[in-house]
């Protein structure tokens, strides 16, 4: 099993969309997928999936402890902290593709939210141990949705990765943002055993060839970042995410689908040794 993070500078960048529609090419070209939704700071799978109520979420395989139950019949019942196996759910738009969710109401400060360096410790000992469980359920690919900037549960996926997705809008504070990012956190932790990469995102129509090439070279040369992929602002699909819709349909001229397309190849090729 591989297992690749989508992570960016700051927010709003699309790497949510980015991530869903990467995890569906690889269900689409046959492998076992699981999507998951682990962008603690604003999730979203829950309002995009919303005909799916998962019993557990990816936040309570690192902060459910033994809690009372709320049954009047048994006060002194306890709740059974969630094994791996407990969090997927099928997303029902593909065989394939299985889904976890984030709690929809992040409890900033508090577990994996918090800056508690032994909390996250240990928190790196479940993510290792989950994904093996996940391994075992035979997954081919993880697909992990980070929450932007710099925190410690994000830093513990990109420490489990394969490979990285570094998604950004490109302008000025996007390049400098990412720019420091892949300085000062990326090169920290090394790349021995994972292989990192830029996805240039809604880039606006009509943006010279010549300054797209300019940013790929940048990351290339200074930081030796390969670009797996450039994808044109699409509004269309801006709309749709208006209305929680993060899903692209299937269309062989859809440049975002192409784009995706290529990105999941790339990867296949890249990890598959």
């Amino acid at each position: 099993m591989k297992t690749i993070i989508l992570h960016s500078y700051k927010g709003g960048t699309g790497k949510t969309t980015i991530a869903l529609n990467i995890a569906i090419g690889f269900a689409k070209k046959g492998y076992k997928t699981l999507a998951i939704d682990a962008d603690l700071n604003a999730p979203t799978f829950e309002s995009i999936f919303t005909g799916l109520k998962p019993k557990y979420k990816f936040n309570d395989l690192f902060e459910m402890q033994k809690k009372k139950t709320k049954s009047d019949a048994d006060k002194n019942a306890v709740l059974k902290p969630p094994t791996p196996k407990d969090l997927p759910v099928k997303s029902l738009i593909h065989e394939n593709l299985d889904l976890i969710f984030a709690n929809s109401k992040p409890q900033f400060g508090v577990g994996l939210l918090s800056m508690d360096k032994n909390f996250h410790v240990e928190a790196l000992k479940r993510l290792y141990n989950a994904k093996s469980e996940f391994e075992k359920l035979g997954y081919d690919y993880l697909i992990i949705d980070t929450s932007p900037s710099l925190n410690l549960a994000s830093i513990n996926s990109i420490i489990i990765a394969d490979a990285s997705l570094i998604v950004l809008r490109p302008n000025k504070y996007g390049i400098a943002g990412t720019t420091f990012l892949l300085k000062e956190l990326y090169s920290m932790l090394g790349t021995v055993k994972r292989k990192d990469y830029i996805v240039f995102n809604q880039i606006v129509v009509g943006t010279p060839d010549k300054l797209v090439t300019q940013w790929q070279k940048h990351f290339k040369k200074r930081l030796g970042v390969e670009t797996v992929g450039t994808i044109h602002c699409n509004c269309g699909i801006a709309l749709n995410m208006l209305f929680g819709n993060l899903i692209v349909e299937d269309d062989a001229e859809n440049e975002f689908l192409v784009a995706i397309d290529k990105i999941v190849k790339k990867l296949h090729h890249d990890l598959k040794n």
